[in-house]
Parts: structure tokens; C-alpha cells; sequence
């Protein structure tokens, strides 16, 4: 996988203050970090930025920074944080760590269903209950997105992290325990069928108290 390249420019001034003055104009406030080295304060086009985070990797995308005001400090990164606006939803700041592309890294991936899952058409309700999968692998070898297949989940199934297949050199790392999807039984479907059961029984019970009052009458 080829790194995609953002370019930034490194910012003079730091703190609140100047960030708020960088989010006045054209450009997103960020900061580089980690590697052993000192951090750097950063500033990115917010229109390149947002197309990196719709794109591949989104949040969690590896990048190769190009600082083009310092090429000395450009080099492979991670977003690992992004903050946006409680209400407008805009990007306020973002975290990128710096990362080197021969040692592995742990890194969230998008968990995408596929396949019809014979418990939906059944009349049963798909859950995605995990959105994301952290791994962990080189950082050229980071998938684009994991693929999970539910064609074989019916009504009550579910499967879990442990079931899930990934590329060879890819290793899943989050709690193999916990579940990525399930097809649930809805309350209609329930409340039918214990219906059914009540049903069942007071028939039940009927043909009882009838063959009781027949035994009752052929005694008199």
C-alpha cells in the first residue's frame, strides 16, 4: 500500500489563542508527536484534511507528512486523534504520531458486513455492535477495511472476533470475546409465538377438562 502524502506547514505559535487564529482561516491546527523526537506544532488545509478523512484509513489513516516548509521533520505519521465541534461537527485539531514503516503498529479498521444473512429474511434484525477492530501490523499493511460475512447468521446467531479472517502479517488484537454482529429475534416475531403457545395450552387444557367431564357423565 502506497502512503497517500499530506502536505502541511509548521506553526510559529502555539496555544489556544493561536490555534483559534488558524481556525479562522484556511487551515487546521495540528501537531506531530512521538517518534523520540520533540513535538512540532502544525498547520493543515482543512479542505486536503477533510479529504484524507473521508478517504482511506479516515481518522485512523497512515500518512506521509510533507512539511514543505521544514523538509527535515517530514517523514510516515498516523492520525491518532481528531477533535471536532460538539455541535457543528467541524474539525477543531488533529494528532498525528510519527511512525516507522519497518516495526508494527496498532491501528483501528472499519468492520464492513457482507452477504445476506438468512435470519434477516427470516424477519430478524442485524446488529453491528463493533464498528472498528484495532489491529496490529506494518503500517504499509494496513487494510483499507475488514470484511466480516454474516451469510450464515440466521435468527439468534451471532459472531464474534474470533471468527473474523484478516490478511496474513495482520493480527486482530481487540477481546476475541466480544461480538461484531448478531441477528436478533424482533418483539413481533416473540410475541407471536408465545401466542401460539398460550394458544397451545388453553386448547390443551379444553380437550383435558372435556375428556374429564366425558368420564365424569359415563360413570353416572
Amino acid at each position: 500500500m502506497e502512503l497517500q502524502t499530506l502536505n502541511v506547514r509548521t506553526r510559529s505559535a502555539s496555544g489556544k489563542g493561536a490555534a483559534h487564529q488558524t481556525r479562522c482561516g484556511e487551515s487546521v491546527p495540528t501537531v506531530l508527536y512521538g517518534g523520540g523526537q520533540d513535538s512540532v506544532s502544525l498547520a493543515v488545509n482543512k479542505k486536503e484534511l477533510l479529504k484524507v478523512l473521508h478517504g482511506r484509513g479516515g481518522e485512523h489513516a497512515v500518512l506521509q507528512l510533507a512539511v514543505v516548509d521544514k523538509p527535515e521533520l517530514s517523514g510516515p505519521a498516523m492520525i491518532k486523534e481528531v477533535q471536532h465541534h460538539p455541535l457543528k461537527g467541524q474539525v477543531l485539531h488533529a494528532d498525528f504520531q510519527r511512525i516507522r514503516l519497518d516495526e508494527r503498529i496498532t491501528t483501528l479498521v472499519q468492520v464492513v458486513l457482507v452477504g445476506q444473512s438468512p435470519g434477516v429474511v427470516a424477519g430478524g434484525v442485524l446488529d453491528q455492535q463493533l464498528r472498528e477492530l484495532e489491529v496490529e501490523c506494518l503500517a504499509l499493511e494496513v487494510p483499507e477495511k475488514i470484511e466480516v460475512d454474516v451469510s450464515q447468521l440466521n435468527l439468534g446467531d451471532s459472531i464474534h472476533v474470533s471468527a473474523v479472517q484478516t490478511a496474513r502479517g495482520v493480527a486482530i488484537i481487540t477481546d476475541p470475546d466480544r461480538t461484531v454482529a448478531a441477528v436478533h429475534v424482533p418483539r413481533s416475531l416473540t410475541s407471536g409465538e408465545e401466542t401460539a403457545a398460550k394458544e397451545g395450552e388453553g386448547e390443551g387444557e379444553a380437550k383435558a377438562e372435556g375428556k374429564a367431564e366425558a368420564k365424569t357423565e359415563s360413570k353416572k
